[in-house]
């Protein structure tokens, strides 16, 4: 009876033993992916522009060109009037 539990407490050791190893390596992976993405947010709030700065820059450049594209008007008015 005494042989029996000691092979049933070595299995059972080594059952939990290997369960709480691959636990571990579970929790190392997921931590692992958690900190690749938090480097990517990162990345993309320091490389990247948002939709809304791209839309505020776009139209500053627009307007830009509207007033150059009114100047080469008057101008190609007035060498069109004399």
């Amino acid at each position: 009876m005494a042989d029996m539990a000691m092979i049933w407490n070595g299995i059972l050791t080594l059952a939990i033993g290997s369960f709480m190893w691959w636990i571990r390596g579970v929790n190392a992976s997921k931590d692992e992916m958690e900190k690749m993405i938090y480097e990517t947010r990162e990345k993309i709030a320091t490389e990247y522009v948002s939709k809304n700065d791209f839309e505020h820059r776009a139209d500053d450049i627009l307007k830009r060109f509207d007033k150059l594209e009114d100047k080469l008007d008057a101008f190609l008015q007035r060498v069109k009037n004399v």
